[in-house]
């Protein structure tokens, strides 16, 4: 599908569209839901773009489509070449800063919007254009501050004071939305959707002052206050896994692995059984990635978005008071929240094992209204205060109530998560406990593709005796244009190793230009997504990563299993992972690359076969029991079977 947009000609040699046309198409781009009838759209878009001239409704309504298709390849790219095209549009500006939201590039596109438009707090053109932008972005301390100084010299402008009105409505922020609100103008004079709007700022505003709250994130202990005692089990029958999706990520491949090893344990004997459900696993995204291994083990999915939204009174046993709290809730988590709590009581789940700060945040409060016997929180890498990308008022809140409840109990995936997190919300130590990830020793075998792209790499690296390997995603936080940056200096003094990359991402093309701007793509590969990561790991002779932020690294642990030996940054959990010096060598620091001390060790590891071997067999034999899935798999059983304990 992005080969369409390819074909959008902006020369002066077509012809233009006949008038009307190209708004049209715009029109009907916008009011589109469902991506199979965009991807029709866009194929009987085809003879049009091939025979007229493209223009600016054109080429916004092929992005949006492309959006709707929910493709995510060289979409970065499309909206960066038509915001550059466009910079007078709002709508081009806002996708593009979607994307840097999604790859976690907020600070990135704030300096976008303050180079592009250094004026918008004083001229109305530019703060047309940027106000929506660091609303896409999320960056709701530069749109205070940018709104503090439109509010004084744009006061009567409405559209502005909407927008900015939207935004603190999506934070829950009702009480400042109401205040704002006072100053529209002519309010009488707007459409009857935006009053309507208004006078729900006003209600839920009102319903603030009714319960004395001064933040809607201290709406979750008025509900905890008014919550269900839970229901008493005797035993973890029916365990629900709940995150946010099912893509590739290290969080959902673990949840995945323990889902299944229960399902087997459960058709063996009398073990619980699995369910497993997310908010979404689309596949356009790649969110469903871990479905078919779900469905092949036979543990039932259910996507919450491919469900239809509940109301809250459709909700039995709620009572008016509890309804109007939950009302006050973030959208996002109001919607799942009635999902699922209608969904737990349904199933009557003993055990609700939920993922991830954004997966707890969302069904955290559904399975305590629930009434679940037992909640398990897993924490998958630092809090959020340590990464404010991820950061919400919510969690403080919502953990700190849990933490108080018998039935919770909080964990997480390696110690020095579970000590942040302690300190952050001012918990005693060992209130929050660590499970250690489940790593199976990955197979050595590759399908037919993959020996073909092996022995390519091999025959374009001959005079290579030795292989470095990366298996990452490609964003900021795993640094993959300094791994490229690394390998180029070893390769200036040596020309014996090759460097082979496996993974995607949004620095996936940045990176692959890279190696082409260096003249190394006979030595560094790029390879993108593999699924039999370990066929390569069995070949490498050393696993370098460069990670800033980490939880408890997956692939440091898959790594010394299958006896490759690792050099990385200490980030997260990774000296829980490696044993310094042992099994492998941590660096002396992960904010800041030490980049001679990484040049000095990659320099010695890679000259010293026989210590290679000796650190992979070492940690091999030092993480073989300790990581099983067996292991983690009885050391949670032990969690979700102390119900009777916990009340």
């Amino acid at each position: 599908m992005v080969s369409l947009a390819e074909q959008l000609d902006f020369s002066g040699n077509g012809q233009p569209l006949p008038d009307g046309v190209s708004q049209e198409i715009f029109d009907l781009s916008r009011n589109i839901t469902q991506a199979e009838m965009a991807a029709d759209i866009l194929k009987r878009l085809e003879p049009v773009l091939k025979d007229y001239r493209a223009d600016r409704n054109i080429a916004l309504a092929c992005g949006l489509l492309l959006e709707k298709t929910r493709t995510e390849r060289d979409m970065r790219s499309l909206w960066d070449d038509l915001q550059g095209r466009y910079p007078d549009d709002a709508l081009a500006l806002r996708m593009l800063m979607r994307w840097y939201r999604r790859d976690g590039r907020v600070d990135d596109g704030i300096d976008h919007i303050a180079r592009l438009y250094p004026d918008c707090w004083r001229t109305l053109s530019q703060a047309r254009i940027a106000l929506p932008g660091l609303v896409e972005l999320k960056a709701w301390e530069e749109l205070d501050q940018l709104w503090q100084t439109l509010s004084v010299l744009h006061p009567r402008d409405r559209s502005l004071r909407m927008d900015y009105i939207k935004a603190l409505l999506e934070q829950s922020r009702f009480i400042d939305a109401a205040e704002v609100a006072k100053g529209v103008y002519a309010r009488e004079r707007m459409g009857r959707a935006s009053q309507e709007m208004l006078a729900r700022v006003e209600q839920k505003a009102g319903m603030m002052a009714k319960f004395n709250l001064s933040h809607s994130a201290t709406v979750i202990d008025e509900i905890f206050a008014r919550a269900p005692v839970p229901r008493k089990s005797a035993r973890a029958k029916r365990i629900v896994f709940f995150s946010g999706q099912l893509g590739t990520g290290g969080a959902e491949r673990q949840m995945t692995r323990i889902a299944c090893a229960f399902k087997e344990r459960s058709t063996q004997s009398a073990s619980p059984s699995p369910e497993v459900w997310v908010k979404h696993a689309n596949p356009a995204t790649g969110a469903d990635f871990y479905r078919p291994m779900m469905n092949d083990a036979g543990v039932p999915v259910r996507v919450l978005a491919e469900e239809r939204e509940i109301a809250v009174a459709e909700l039995d046993g709620i009572s008016a008071e509890l309804a109007e709290l939950i009302d006050l809730l973030a959208p996002d988590v109001h919607r799942y929240t009635c999902q699922l709590i209608r969904h737990f009581r349904a199933h009557q789940t003993d055990v609700a094992y939920l993922w991830q700060d954004g997966g707890i945040v969302q069904s955290a409060i559904a399975a305590v209204l629930a009434g679940v016997p037992r909640i398990v929180t897993s924490f998958r890498g630092l809090p959020p205060n340590l990464r404010p990308t991820f950061f919400r008022e919510e969690l403080p809140v919502l953990y700190s109530a849990l933490a108080r409840m018998p039935h919770v109990t909080l964990t997480a995936n390696s110690q020095k998560a579970a000590t942040a997190y302690e300190e952050w919300l001012n918990l005693a130590p060992g209130a929050v406990q660590v499970i250690p990830n489940a790593v199976n020793v990955m197979s050595a075998d590759g399908d037919e593709s993959d020996k073909a792209l092996w022995y390519d790499i091999l025959s374009q690296t001959e005079p290579c005796t030795k292989t470095v390997l990366g298996v990452f995603r490609f964003d900021t936080n795993k640094r993959p244009l300094q791994w490229i940056e690394t390998a180029a200096r070893y390769l200036s003094k040596h020309d014996d190793t090759r460097f082979v990359m496996l993974g995607d991402g949004a620095l996936l093309p940045e990176a692959r230009a890279l190696i082409e701007t260096l003249g190394l793509s006979h030595r560094v590969f790029a390879v993108g997504i593999r699924s039999n990561v370990g066929f390569y790991m069995h070949r490498a002779d050393l696993l370098m990563h460069l990670a800033q932020m980490e939880g408890l690294p997956n692939v440091l642990i898959e790594s010394q299993l299958v006896g490759t030996p690792v050099l990385a940054t200490p980030a997260g959990g990774t000296d829980e992972v490696v044993e310094q010096g042992v099994t492998g060598v941590i660096l002396s620091d992960a904010n800041e690359i030490p980049e001679q001390e990484l040049d000095t060790e990659l320099e010695r590891l890679l000259a010293d076969a026989d210590r290679l071997a000796r650190l992979g067999a070492t940690a091999m034999a030092h993480s073989t029991d300790r990581f099983s899935v067996e292991t983690i798999l009885n050391r949670t059983t032990d969690l979700f079977t102390t119900i009777e304990q916990a009340h």
